[in-house]
């Protein structure tokens, strides 16, 4: 792995707990910071998207990670020693909150962004490539 490819992944891995950090404190401040927040975080995402910046897209998506870990740190749930069952449903319901921050939700923004895209500009037309007749006439001057 190159340096380059290591340091943007610690980037993403910084950009994520920073956010993460953020997140936890907007939960803390109330359900509009929180939204705010996460408008913020979506917002930027289906903008890089539909600009087709994508480090921005990647950096806005480690965002959305670190807000789904901050989402899982407000929902944290206490349980006694003795509820096996009940502890491992509640970690299914962390991983399913997680995998909708990191998975699904770019996902349908993605989708959501390319429905609302222009289409590209067509392409020019190309002179058609030269048939075998028009070939054996030429010469090698032509």
């Amino acid at each position: 792995m190159m340096f380059k490819s290591l340091g943007w992944v610690l980037v993403l891995l910084l950009m994520g707990i920073a956010v993460f950090v953020i997140s936890v404190m907007a939960w803390t401040l109330g359900l509009g910071w929180a939204a705010g927040l996460l408008g913020i975080v979506w917002g930027t995402f289906m903008l890089a998207e539909f600009r087709r910046w994508l480090p921005l897209r990647d950096l806005a998506w480690a965002a959305g990670a670190g807000y789904g870990v901050g989402v899982i740190r407000w929902l944290e749930v206490p349980l006694d020693e003795t509820a096996v069952v009940l502890r491992w449903l509640v970690m299914a319901g962390y991983a399913l909150c997680l995998v909708l921050f990191v998975w699904i939700v770019p996902a349908l923004l993605g989708l959501m962004v390319q429905r609302l895209r222009p289409p590209a500009a067509p392409e020019l037309p190309v002179e058609a490539p030269a048939s075998r007749e028009m070939l054996r006439r030429w010469g090698p001057k032509d």
